[in-house]
């Protein structure tokens, strides 16, 4: 593998990540603000039915032109990899367009009888003509990502999320004083045009980077149907199944929580605070593991189609290693400062509650994400999405069973089994196929011992200062920079190059001997 090119990718997709996040986060601080959290869960409603949609139209085509580009790139089949493409394009419009014109005509239907309530039926409408776009953007990132020219997916990332939010401030002043229907549809709003303008720009970076493949040396075609079905069908068709249940689970949700008990308002506000507010800050700091986790899938993929088994084996240790590292920072962050989190970002206390408790879920869904990425380009998408679609029936289930009895408490439970589960399976089936082996005490106990140490000295030493955002940003940031001096002592950035590396617990040894010896010696010269 092309170590400095994978490198230069990851890095240029984890500063576009940074700068996402954070205009993510700021317009959901801001949406959140306006329409409050029974405006949010209304939205959660909405987008759960476009989720399932946009799954359906896209999510098969994009991983197919990924993964064949980068195979037929690799042994020089430049102009098939075009075809690839053109087909792709060519079968991802027409089913969004099927399914566009499916959501338009029966937005009413699905807005009255699936999710009772009709404030979302413009939504869904103006929705619909997103969907399109969404195909041709899905296309041309496949296959940026197959080329490794992640720079133009990660511009066109951001130019999407820059449109969506100008339409959206654009709009919302004037809508959100009359109704919450009306402020769902500005957001909405800004999402279509956002698809549109974004799905034009890729195209014309396209039409710039088809110039670079060099098609005199290419060799002789054959018929590309062969390969694209064997990957998009099983793949459109599972993830399908399970995004159809992820939808029927949102759906679920408020209606469980009025089974309970709670109002109409109570559980939209429920709903919308804990999937709306609490996951955005959880999911937040992932999406630098995301497209890490998008990078992998042509890496792996080459690795395989090559056998460079030691290749594998190494990325996917390093991966997962780094991802602990990071996640369990994170989990302490979450678990040390998630009342000033939530009072920074959102004002509200009561998000706190729920912050802290899903914390110590976050290894075990970062880690998640990760293993899927490497499963992917290993050609393990089926066994993927196996165990998604199971973990769905599992969660919707559980949402069937616990909430009309237990409330809120059973939404948590379901939470934390179905991660629990999902990344086990995931895992475990990483560890068959690889020679895959995590050492606990450098991934798991010394990184938790670090960053506990690392959170503790900062918010203890920030303690008899008065809240304010700056202060919550100068205390996490400081935690960060005392957790990184702790891992730069114990060499944790330094690659290891044999399977006999020293543990930490080595180190610490090694180092304390060294320190005696020193001592030793200058007692002899006294």
């Amino acid at each position: 593998m092309k170590k400095k090119t994978f490198l230069i990718n990851v890095l240029i997709l984890t500063l576009t990540s940074l700068i996402n996040m954070f205009i993510g986060l700021f317009f959901r601080i801001y949406m959140s603000n306006k329409i409050g959290a029974e405006g949010i869960g209304i939205y959660q409603l909405v987008t759960a039915v476009y989720f399932f949609a946009t799954t359906f139209s896209t999510t098969g085509i994009s991983l197919t032109v990924t993964r064949l580009v980068t195979d037929n790139i690799a042994q020089k089949q430049y102009s098939q990899a075009k075809m690839i493409l053109k087909k792709c394009l060519a079968l991802g419009v027409g089913i969004s367009l099927f399914v566009a014109i499916f959501m338009f005509i029966f937005a009413r239907q699905i807005g009255i009888f699936i999710l009772k309530d009709n404030r979302t039926i413009l939504s869904l409408k103006i929705l619909a003509f997103s969907l399109p776009f969404v195909a041709i953007s899905s296309c041309f990132r496949g296959y940026f990502y197959g080329v490794r020219r992640v720079i133009k997916t990660a511009s066109e990332q951001l130019l999407e999320q820059i449109i969506e939010i100008i339409v959206f401030f654009t709009l919302i002043e004037n809508f959100v004083p009359c109704k919450i229907e009306l402020a769902c549809a500005s957001i909405v709003t800004g999402t279509t045009f956002a698809e549109i303008l974004s799905s034009l720009y890729s195209y014309i970076l396209y039409i710039y980077d088809i110039k670079n493949l060099k098609f005199s040396k290419d060799v002789k075609t054959i018929r590309t149907n062969s390969k694209i079905l064997p990957i998009f069908l099983p793949f459109t068709a599972s993830a399908s199944l399970r995004a159809g249940l992820s939808t029927l689970e949102n759906i679920l949700i408020p209606f469980g929580l009025k089974s309970y008990g709670a109002s109409s308002t109570k559980a939209l506000s429920v709903y919308g605070l804990i999937l709306g507010m609490v996951m955005p800050i959880i999911t937040f700091p992932a999406l630098i593991l995301l497209s890490f986790s998008m990078l992998l899938i042509p890496e792996m993929s080459e690795a395989n189609s090559i056998n460079k088994i030691s290749d594998i084996n190494y990325v996917s240790e390093k991966a997962l290693k780094l991802t602990l590292i990071f996640s369990i920072m994170v989990m302490n962050i979450f678990l040390f400062f998630s009342k000033d989190l939530c009072q920074a970002i959102y004002s509200n206390h009561e998000s706190n509650f729920y912050l802290k408790i899903l914390a110590p879920l976050v290894p075990l869904m970062y880690i998640d994400k990760i293993v899927d990425g490497i499963l992917k380009g290993l050609n393990q998408q089926i066994y993927y999405l196996t165990c998604n679609i199971i973990d769905s029936f599992m969660r919707v289930t559980l949402i069937f069973i616990l909430l009309p009895i237990a409330g809120i408490k059973g939404l948590l439970i379901m939470m934390f089994t179905s991660t629990i589960l999902n990344s086990t399976l995931s895992l475990l089936k990483l560890i068959q196929i690889t020679t895959l082996k995590i050492n606990l005490k450098e991934c798991i106990i010394f990184p938790i011992i670090f960053s506990g140490l690392s959170t503790y000295f900062s918010k203890l030493l920030f303690i008899h200062y008065n809240f304010s955002i700056l202060k919550v940003i100068i205390e996490i940031l400081f935690s960060i920079l005392i957790y990184g001096l702790i891992l730069l002592l114990f060499h944790y950035t330094n690659p290891s190059k044999t399977k006999n590396k020293d543990t930490i617990s080595k180190i610490i040894t090694s180092k304390m001997k060294t320190n005696f010896n020193k001592i030793k010696r200058t007692q002899r010269n006294v």
